[in-house]
C-alpha cells in the first residue's frame, strides 16, 4: 500500500479545507468587529469635532484670538472622551493661523510636526481622513469649520416663535477658521488583540479539532469500507475466493459490497465449472496418453514384425536358394579347381620351359576364387541346416569357453576378457547352432581388430533371462551400416558373404532371444544377446 493511502489523502484534504473555511471565518470575524469599532471611533470623532465647532466659548476665544479661552473647552472635550482616544487637537484661524496646538504625551509624534493638508476656506463641513505620521503612527484625523456667532432679532425671534413664513434675508456666516483633533486606534488595536487570542484564535482551532474529528469519522465511515474491500480484492486476486465483503448500509459504499459479493459468488462458480473441465480435460489427456502409448507400442511391434517377417522371407529364400543350388555349384567347381591343378603341374618350369610367369599367377588366382566359392557354397549349406533347432538345458559358459578355442584370431596381440557369473541356471539351447553363433562374434570382433585390442565376454542373469555381452575395442561400425547389418547378403567385409549376423539373428530369434549391437566409430561395438530361461 502506498505511503499516503485515501484515508490519509481525504483527512489531509477536509482538513486543509476546514482550516481554510476556520481561517477565513476568522478573518471576516475580525474584521466585521474591527470594522464595526471603527465606525464606532468615526462616530464619536464626529460628534466631539462638532461639539467643539458648535461650542460658544471657541467661537469667543477665535473671534478674539485668545488661547486662554479654550481650556475649558478642551477640559469638557477630555471628560467626554472616556477611552482616552483624544491624542492632539488644533485650532487654525482663517488664513493659515495656528491659534493652538497641543497633543497628549502618550504620543510619540509632537503635533506640530505633522503638515497641514487641507484648505481652510474650502472646508464647508466636518470631514474625516486617516493621517499616518513618519513613525508610523496612526491618528483618525476629524475637521470641522467654526463660524462667528449669529446674533438673531426680534423679527426673526418672533416668526421662529409664532411660525410665520415670512422670509428673511439670512446673511452667511463669518468663518473663523477650524478645528482640528485626532482619534488614536489605540483602543481599536487593543480591542482586535484581545478579540484575535480570545475569540478568533480558540475559535479557528476549535474549527480545525472539530474538522479533524469530522474527517476522521467520515473517512472511517467511507473510506474504511473501500479500504477493506481493497484488502479483499488482493484476497481475491490472489486465488482466495471465499472472501465477503459485510454490507452495512444501503448507500454507494452498500452497493459496492454487495457487487462484490456477487461477483466473487461468480467467480466462485466460473473457478468450479473451470476445475471440472480441466479434470475432465486431464483425464482425456491421460486417456489419450495412454492410447498414444498404445498406438507407439502397437506401431513398434508392427515394425518389428514387418522386418522379421521381411528378413525370415530372405532367410527362407537364401535357404530355398542354397539347398536347390548348392550341389549343382560344387561339382562344377570341384572340376574347374582339378583343371586348374593340372594345368598348374603342367606349366610348371620343370615340365614346359620359357611359360609366362602371369599364366601361373593367374592360375593361382583362379584357384583362390575357387576356394572363397567354395566356402560361400559351405556357408549357404550351413545356413540350409539351421532350420531346425534341438534345444536342451546346457551351460552357456561351457559354449562360450568352447567356441573361444575353436575361434580364429586374426591378431595373436588380441587380449581376452572373461567376467562370468558364477552358478549361472542352464539356459535351453541348440548347443551346436549357439556355439556356431558365438564363435562367428568372436572371430568379427577379431577382424575388426587389425592392430590389436581387449575383447570383453560378460554373462550375468536377470529374473527372467541370461544376458552375454561381446564388447570389442576395434574401428566400430556407422550408424548407417548399423541399420543393415542383420540383413541377409550385408557385409562390410570384401570377402564375406553377409549371411553370418542374419543367420545370429535368425537362430536367436528362434531361441525366442533378442541381439541387439551398440558401435561408434573409432571406440568399439558392444554386442547384446538375451536368452530367456525356461519357465
Amino acid at each position: 500500500m502506498n505511503k499516503f493511502n485515501i484515508r490519509i489523502k481525504f483527512i489531509l484534504f477536509t482538513s486543509l479545507l476546514i482550516i481554510f473555511i476556520g481561517i477565513s471565518s476568522c478573518w471576516f470575524f475580525s474584521t466585521q468587529i474591527k470594522r464595526q469599532l471603527e465606525d464606532e471611533l468615526k462616530k464619536r470623532g464626529y460628534s466631539l469635532i462638532v461639539q467643539l465647532a458648535q461650542d460658544g466659548e471657541v467661537k469667543d476665544s477665535m473671534s478674539v484670538a485668545q488661547r486662554a479661552f479654550f481650556e475649558d473647552p478642551i477640559n469638557r472635550l477630555r471628560e467626554l472622551d472616556r477611552d482616552k482616544e483624544l491624542a492632539f487637537w488644533r485650532v487654525l484661524l482663517v488664513p493659515d493661523k495656528i491659534l493652538l496646538e497641543e497633543n497628549e504625551s502618550w504620543i510619540e509624534t509632537n503635533v506640530a510636526s505633522m503638515p497641514l493638508s487641507f484648505d481652510l476656506e474650502n472646508i464647508t463641513e466636518p470631514v474625516f481622513n486617516l493621517l499616518s505620521t513618519n513613525n508610523g503612527e496612526q491618528f483618525y484625523n476629524f475637521i470641522a469649520p467654526v463660524h462667528e456667532k449669529r446674533t438673531i432679532s426680534e423679527e426673526e425671534f418672533a416668526a421662529q416663535v409664532f411660525s410665520l413664513d415670512e422670509d428673511y434675508n439670512e446673511e452667511e456666516n463669518k468663518l473663523l477658521g477650524v478645528v482640528q483633533i485626532g482619534l488614536s486606534p489605540r483602543r481599536i488595536n487593543k480591542k482586535m488583540h484581545a478579540v484575535l487570542w480570545t475569540s478568533s484564535i480558540p475559535l479557528g482551532f476549535i474549527i480545525v479539532l472539530v474538522g479533524i474529528g469530522v474527517s476522521c469519522f467520515i473517512a472511517r465511515s467511507v473510506v474504511k469500507p473501500v479500504e477493506d474491500l481493497v484488502k479483499l480484492t488482493d484476497r481475491v486476486a490472489s486465488g482466495d475466493l471465499d472472501q465477503t465483503v459485510e454490507i452495512r448500509s444501503g448507500d454507494e459504499i452498500g452497493m459496492l459490497a454487495s457487487r462484490f459479493n456477487q461477483m466473487t459468488k461468480s467467480l466462485r462458480k466460473l473457478m468450479g465449472d473451470k476445475e471440472n473441465v480441466m479434470t475432465t480435460l486431464r483425464e482425456l489427456n491421460k486417456e489419450l496418453s495412454t492410447i498414444n502409448k498404445e498406438l507407439v507400442q502397437t506401431n513398434e511391434q508392427l515394425n518389428e514384425t514387418q522386418e522379421r517377417l521381411i528378413r525370415t522371407e530372405k532367410l527362407a529364400a537364401v535357404g530355398t536358394l542354397a539347398s536347390g543350388i548348392s550341389h549343382e555349384l560344387r561339382n562344377p567347381l570341384g572340376a574347374i579347381k582339378n583343371a586348374v591343378f593340372f594345368l598348374k603341374r603342367k606349366f610348371s618350369d620343370r615340365d614346359i620351359p620359357g611359360v609366362d610367369k602371369r599364366v601361373l599367377q593367374f592360375l593361382d588366382i583362379m584357384d583362390d576364387e575357387i576356394d572363397r566359392s567354395n566356402k560361400i557354397i559351405n556357408d549357404l549349406l550351413g545356413f540350409a541346416s539351421f532350420a531346425k533347432l534341438k534345444k536342451i538345458p546346457f551351460d552357456i559358459t561351457e559354449i562360450i569357453e568352447e567356441a573361444l578355442l575353436r575361434a580364429k584370431r586374426a591378431n595373436k596381440k588380441i587380449i581376452i576378457s572373461r567376467n562370468f557369473e558364477p552358478e549361472l541356471p542352464m539356459v535351453e539351447i541348440d548347443a551346436n547352432q549357439m556355439g556356431q553363433i558365438f564363435i562367428n562374434l568372436i572371430e568379427n570382433a577379431c577382424q575388426a581388430m587389425t592392430d590389436g585390442g581387449k575383447l570383453q565376454i560378460k554373462t550375468r542373469k536377470y529374473e527372467d533371462f541370461v544376458e552375454i555381452e561381446f564388447a570389442d575395442s576395434g574401428c566400430g561400425i556407422s550408424e548407417k551400416e548399423l541399420k543393415k547389418i542383420f540383413d541377409p547378403l550385408f557385409t562390410t567385409k570384401h570377402d564375406g558373404v553377409g549371411m553370418g549376423l542374419a543367420v545370429c539373428h535368425w537362430i536367436i530369434q528362434k531361441h525366442e532371444g533378442t541381439i541387439d549391437v551398440t558401435s561408434k566409430v573409432g571406440e568399439g561395438t558392444r554386442i547384446f544377446i538375451k536368452l530367456p530361461l525356461k519357465r
